[in-house]
């Protein structure tokens, strides 16, 4: 019985041992099978490894290398609101023509750019990208965005054209404008239609498609001045028929050009001859003013030459 009572109490100081020192107790662990599943083949693949190859969502004006996507082109179509990332020759003096007359930059590095005419002169010892956003003037209504990078290369000269908006036509009328008025009116009257005697363009007039109900109408006996065949060029206050006036008589005619004239009619005039004879040709040149400046009103059909109207 003694012997009983001390070996129960040797347990139970064993016990109380095992609980301040569980190593104390000869307890065999119990193993436990891991977790198998399909990818327990697969051997594991060193972190280094494994980001070098994974791949980085792409971002615009790069490639799969990572690297700029530089546009080395000589005349390049632009779009505003577009970045247009350009190469351009580090401490040599590059030209980049705009389709502005009168542009004006902003840049992120001072001094950098500089603005003749419709030209910027770009000079940079940085290599550094150059931002620049070009206006025409001090009209924010659009802009033209581009990113200069400077390499060893030797100097630049690239055309910026425009592409999906109005700024061309907007920029030519604005050069017809500087040209309508860089003189008297009587004198840019007459130096445009001396211009188109010698076959050129008035500096910023443009071709355009005329509709036939605005063409101009030249009403006297004898000749016949046809401008469905013609020609119409517009600037920014003016614009110009061009037609082909024949004598269809027997008998040599003089031009009239009040035969041409309306109310918004500014200039006319015929070359090579005013005088012309039987079946001859000159051309008739009839100058508007630009519709924009006074409404035309509808005219009242006459009673006597309804046919006319």
């Amino acid at each position: 019985m003694r012997l009983r009572s001390l070996k129960a109490l040797l347990s139970f100081a064993a016990i109380c041992s095992a609980l301040v020192n569980p190593s104390a107790l000869a307890i065999d662990a119990i193993p436990i099978s891991p977790i198998v599943d399909n990818y327990a083949g697969i051997p594991s693949v060193p972190a280094s490894v494994a980001k070098a190859n994974v791949a980085k969502a792409p971002t615009q004006n790069t490639v799969g290398n990572g690297k700029l996507l530089i546009n080395n082109d000589t005349q390049i179509n632009i779009r505003p609101g577009v970045n247009e990332i350009i190469s351009i020759s580090k401490g040599y003096m590059n030209r980049i023509v705009t389709p502005y007359s009168e542009p004006k930059a902003m840049a992120t590095q001072k001094g950098a750019v500089t603005v003749k005419d419709n030209v910027l002169y770009v000079i940079t010892k940085d290599s550094s990208p150059l931002s620049v956003f070009i206006t025409e003037g001090d009209s924010q209504e659009e802009a033209i965005s581009i990113t200069l990078i400077p390499q060893e290369i030797p100097p630049r000269e690239i055309t910026l054209r425009n592409s999906g908006s109005q700024s061309q036509s907007t920029s030519q009328n604005l050069v017809a404008e500087k040209w309508e008025k860089a003189q008297p009116y009587l004198s840019t009257l007459e130096e445009l239609l001396r211009t188109l005697a010698l076959g050129k363009l008035p500096t910023g007039y443009k071709f355009q498609n005329a509709v036939e109900g605005e063409l101009p109408r030249c009403r006297q006996a004898g000749l016949d001045a046809n401008f469905l065949v013609g020609q119409m060029l517009t600037g920014h206050n003016l614009s110009v028929f061009i037609g082909v006036l024949t004598n269809t008589s027997d008998k040599p005619i003089e031009f009239s050009e009040a035969s041409c004239g309306d109310w918004d009619v500014a200039a006319v005039s015929a070359f090579p001859s005013h005088t012309l004879q039987p079946g001859k040709k000159s051309e008739v040149y009839v100058v508007r003013k630009r519709q924009s400046i006074k409404e035309k009103q509808p005219k009242r059909p006459s009673l006597i030459t309804a046919g006319e109207f």
